[in-house]
């Protein structure tokens, strides 16, 4: 073993550039690839951060040394990966990305044809072993450089799912630095009806306004007061890889991953009777009210996009959702897209203004029927031992054990479970008054507090 364990994650590599991310990582990824996979032609694309341009050259190199083609796909949202995989002549690839992490980190994601993701119970823990390994190959032949422009295919691609009849809407729109900005351009570019307000729009790796992560509360800000300043009509951002979107109403408040799932599941339902949503435990109820309300229903999933691409081929699911803000479509190979998320926002949203309702009517619907506590994240070296403890403490619930504990009650909800990605425990409460949430809030605290769990502060 001769890299840092923990850079090794359940479906993807993260480390801090150089230390525990570098070239010789990346390299030996490429190398590994082609050979777990068996793959002759591997796709090879990276985010705007300022190591993604030497960490791909390392990974086409170990990919032609091994003897396959390299096919250099560029500058790409991670969903662009996932496009490519699918319609140009590969055997799947990688992705050199940190999603929404600082910029100093970097890492990679896998996927095989198809947009199937790799994870560490399969395949992907076999291109780990190799890589831990320290084994090289050289092919007397080296292999093939392609260079390919996904863009004037993928946007032709999004076109299909643009929204007809709108009226004349304005938004401003937070790209946080990332690839998506010229996707935006190309996907909007019909829409004469649509005028677009552009938030850090320029590609910038050294990312100036901090973590490329619309979940933090510090970097909504600035999106936030620019839609009250510009009387936009909603607001919308991704992450600097772009596969998570969020959502804004026209006052600046953020939509909770949870809430776009509700109204996300109702649409699709209602366009597809009786099909099948895909949701997680963290937090159910308002789905699983929308799902019903459709005539369509819900099967759940792990949390965390190899689980949940998986359940969606199972299921046949004409949709999926986490509370993340990874949105799941069969039309995308089954694959979450931040794109038509927001494209299906913007048809909900439209046709919603045009009937003269606000964006800010749908939130607060499901502010006032589904509280939540919002995730709350707990450091904890006893986290298996905690969700044991609170099994029994909470065993006249209604309970569910395959992803932490969920724990129902007629009134209040609970989801307590262990991060795939990071060392914390994460905790969901929903309940049916506010008053109630507060209540079980308080006593999961001092529970968790007692059994020495940390909140985390939040930036």
């Amino acid at each position: 073993m001769i890299y840092d364990p923990s850079i090794f994650r359940a479906y993807d590599v993260r480390g801090i550039y150089p230390g525990q991310m570098n070239e010789k990582v990346a390299y030996a990824a490429g190398q590994a690839f082609v050979q777990v996979m068996g793959a002759k032609r591997v796709l090879v694309g990276r985010d705007v951060r300022s190591t993604g341009p030497s960490l791909q050259a390392a990974a086409i190199e170990g990919i032609r040394d091994a003897g396959a083609t390299a096919i250099d796909i560029g500058v790409i949202s991670t969903e662009m990966l996932y496009f490519a995989s699918a319609t140009l002549d590969c055997d799947g690839g990688l992705s050199i990305t940190a999603s929404h992490n600082p910029a100093e980190w970097n890492g990679f994601k896998c996927v095989s044809k198809n947009g199937i993701p790799l994870t560490r119970d399969e395949k992907l823990g076999e291109i780990y072993d190799f890589i831990q390994s320290s084994r090289s190959i050289e092919q007397f032949e080296k292999g093939k450089l392609e260079t390919v422009d996904l863009l004037p295919a993928y946007s032709e691609y999004l076109h299909k799912f643009l929204p007809a009849d709108l009226p004349m809407l304005s938004i401003v729109a937070n790209v946080n630095f990332g690839a998506n900005g010229k996707v935006v351009d190309a996907a909007v570019a019909p829409l004469t009806e649509l005028t677009v307000s552009r938030l850090n729009w320029n590609e910038d790796g050294t990312f100036p306004k901090g973590p490329p992560d619309p979940m933090q509360a510090k970097n909504r800000a600035e999106l936030c007061q620019q839609i009250i300043d510009e009387g936009a009509d909603f607001g919308v951002a991704w992450d600097a890889d772009a596969d998570r979107c969020f959502l804004y109403d026209e006052k600046g408040r953020w939509f909770h991953g949870y809430y776009i799932s509700a109204f996300l599941v109702k649409h699709f339902l209602e366009e597809n009777p009786g099909a099948t949503a895909v949701v997680e435990r963290r937090l159910a109820w308002a789905n699983i009210d929308a799902a019903k309300e459709a005539g369509g229903k819900t099967e759940y999933s792990l949390t965390g996009h190899g689980f949940f691409k998986r359940t969606m081929r199972e299921f046949d699911a004409v949709f999926g959702a986490e509370t993340s803000g990874h949105f799941y479509f069969k039309d995308f190979w089954y694959c979450d897209n931040g794109m038509l998320t927001f494209l299906t926002a913007l048809k909900i949203f439209g046709k919603h203004i045009k009937g003269g309702g606000t964006v800010s009517d749908l939130l607060d619907y499901y502010l006032e029927h589904y509280p939540i506590s919002g995730e709350l994240n707990f450091t904890t070296d006893m986290g298996k031992e905690i969700i044991k403890k609170a099994t029994t403490k909470y065993s006249d619930a209604k309970q569910d054990l395959a992803d932490g504990i969920s724990a129902e009650y007629p009134d209040w909800r609970l989801n307590l479970r262990l991060s795939n990605g990071e060392p914390l425990m994460r905790m969901n409460l929903e309940a049916r008054s506010q008053e109630k949430l507060k209540e079980a809030q308080d006593e999961l605290m001092q529970f968790l507090t007692a059994e020495g769990a940390q909140l985390r502060n939040e930036h």
